[in-house]
């Protein structure tokens, strides 16, 4: 969360505050969710978006060299991001920018050491690419997505029709064997770069090279 925070320009005092807002927020992905965690997290979703909004506001005023500062002044065809743009951006930032990062450090160390391999071998610096990528693929930090069908689209049998939602099962994908044989088995000589812990397409991951930057040194500063 301090990465982020520093990237984005917002005081390194407020993580623990941050981290507070972002544990309860992503309380609803939980499958067995309640309407405590429901209500704590609609609570944390407002604070976090009032500071948010309010940290916009300074720096407009007093601009700095940060990623705030930077998506304020972004420009597409004379379009700039709207003030509610630039809140839940900056939400999604700092929440997926650790939240996920954390997770899929936490799985990869637990998958190289119950691999019944060789450490010394498994983590040469000159082989941590392929060792997070097959991490990755193979115990991804999250499992599932929500979509929208835009069309009416038959796929494998089935009809879906516009704005129906779909889960998306990341995880499922990273063990089919049509793309990646012996797929229960993790492999950490496997050529694991096309997993879809990242997503894929119009909504592939914006910080996935920060992401595995962050998994690659945690790796190596860790074994």
């Amino acid at each position: 969360v301090l990465t982020i925070a520093r990237m984005l320009g917002v005081p390194s005092d407020m993580a623990d505050q941050l981290l507070d807002w972002s544990h309860r927020m992503v309380g609803m992905y939980q499958a067995n969710r309640d309407r405590a965690i429901e209500d704590a997290a609609a609570e944390a979703s407002g604070e976090f978006a009032a500071y948010i909004g309010g940290f916009i506001d300074e720096r407009r005023r007093k601009p700095d060299d940060d990623l705030i500062t930077a998506l304020i002044a972004a420009e597409e065809d004379g379009q700039k991001l709207t003030r509610p743009e630039l809140v839940s951006t900056c939400i999604l930032l700092l929440n997926a920018g650790h939240e996920a990062t954390v997770h899929a450090i936490g799985n990869g160390v637990k998958t190289l050491l119950e691999s019944g391999r060789d450490l010394a071998r498994l983590v040469r610096p000159d082989a941590f690419d392929s060792r997070v990528e097959e991490s990755l693929r193979f115990d991804p930090p999250l499992h599932m997505y929500d979509r929208y069908s835009y069309t009416d689209v038959d796929i494998d049998g089935h009809r879906f029709r516009r704005g129906d939602k779909i889960a998306l099962l990341l995880a499922a994908a990273n063990r089919d064997p049509a793309a990646f044989p012996e797929p229960d088995r993790f492999n950490p000589e496997r050529d694991a770069g096309k997993n879809l812990a990242f997503g894929v397409g119009t909504h592939f991951c914006v910080g996935t090279g920060l992401a595995k930057l962050e998994i690659k040194r945690a790796f190596e500063t860790l074994f």
